[in-house]
């Protein structure tokens, strides 16, 4: 029986022995860099980055310390030992290309049990490393969660190399959280563009691909 998503960090048990020898040992071979962090503020927050890498979530998380709770495409949950490992760890799957209300609801009762919920609103990994257009659901679930949105950049995920322990290539960057009311756009899609635009903020020029005007 896994654990639902909302589940108190406390209470995952198998992720709580567990973890801290993957952290450690992950952390050691891709050290990170935070910025901002201290911005990040208790409780229920939704973290919105650019998605460029497979290390961005598992890394955000190590770096973080915390167990925030990521919807990953379905296709990931199909594996026996990748999808067991993620529901351990409090993650749930969305189906992509649909309307799921099952995700939207799963990841409203993450962030209203105080929960940190990380969204890549860009679907999958940017093959350039320069930011894609958003998909509108994180524009339905910021306006309807109610809790504070925070841009994260991710930086140098894509080039970081595994055993490099002396360098801190990847990087995290965190931006001003802002809130639902703070989108003035009523469109989801422009919605979603305004939010992308502050993840974007948070990243070099190179990287800020649609949203770099």
């Amino acid at each position: 029986m896994f654990p639902s998503p909302d589940t108190p960090q406390q209470r995952l048990y198998i992720w709580r022995i567990v973890y801290p020898i993957v952290r450690a040992l992950a952390l050691f071979l891709v050290p990170v860099r935070l910025e901002g962090v201290e911005r990040i503020p208790p409780g229920g927050v939704i973290l919105v980055a650019n998605h460029i890498n497979w290390k961005d979530p598992p890394w955000l998380t190590f770096a973080l310390g915390r167990a925030v709770r990521f919807m990953a495409k379905e296709e990931l949950f199909r594996f026996p030992i990748l999808g067991g490992a993620l529901r351990l760890s409090g993650n749930f799957g969305v189906r992509r290309g649909e309307a799921d209300r099952r995700a939207l609801v799963t990841a409203l009762r993450v962030v209203a049990a105080g929960l940190p919920l990380g969204f890549f609103p860009e679907g999958h990994r940017s093959d350039t490393g320069a930011m894609i257009r958003a998909h509108p659901g994180v524009a339905l679930i910021a306006k309807r969660a109610s809790v504070p949105i925070v841009p994260v950049g991710v930086i140098g995920t894509r080039g970081a190399r595994l055993g490099a322990f002396w360098r801190r290539d990847v990087t995290f960057r965190f931006g001003e959280p802002f809130s639902a009311g703070d989108i003035t756009a009523t469109d989801e899609q422009a919605a979603a563009d305004q939010i992308m635009k502050r993840v974007a903020a948070q990243l070099p020029s190179e990287m800020r691909g649609v949203y770099g005007t």
